[in-house]
């Protein structure tokens, strides 16, 4: 009976379910690091870029008009346009964004799982203690 016991609590302890340790990254220095996030920033800056391009040509635009009504039309055009441009970026945006997280987040928890930890948090978190995985993360989210 007592070799039992022994037995059903090693096969309890030391099952995976039963991680133990905290494990953290530095999400800034995985984003800067990694060649995804990287062209997607690059991509985002392009798009952002296109929109201060459009504006400033249509104050170009607008200094050449001679009366009241219309400048008053072309602002209207212009807000209308611009606020159609800014939608579509910010959708661009978020969706780059939220696509580089998940990216991010899924290798993480891989490494999680291969670590035996119990949870992964934020750098910032930290105080002392905890293993980082951050660059072993870089490293393996490079490799894609």
């Amino acid at each position: 009976m007592k070799n039992f016991i022994t037995v059903l609590f090693l096969l309890i302890f030391m099952s995976p379910s039963f991680a133990s340790g905290v494990g953290y990254i530095n999400y800034e220095k995985v984003a800067a690091n990694y060649q995804f996030a990287q062209n997607s920033m690059k991509e985002i800056e392009i798009k952002s870029n296109e929109i201060r391009q459009y504006l400033k040509t249509k104050e170009q635009e607008f200094a050449k008009l001679e009366t009241p009504l219309q400048k008053q039309k072309f602002e209207e055009t212009v807000r209308t346009e611009l606020e159609i441009k800014e939608k579509a970026f910010n959708q661009f945006r978020e969706k780059r964004e939220e696509e580089v997280y998940q990216r991010i987040h899924a290798v993480a928890e891989k490494i999680r799982l291969e670590k035996g930890l119990d949870v992964l948090i934020d750098a910032r978190g930290v105080f002392s203690g905890g293993v980082d995985i951050t660059d072993a993360l870089i490293q393996k989210l490079n490799q894609r």
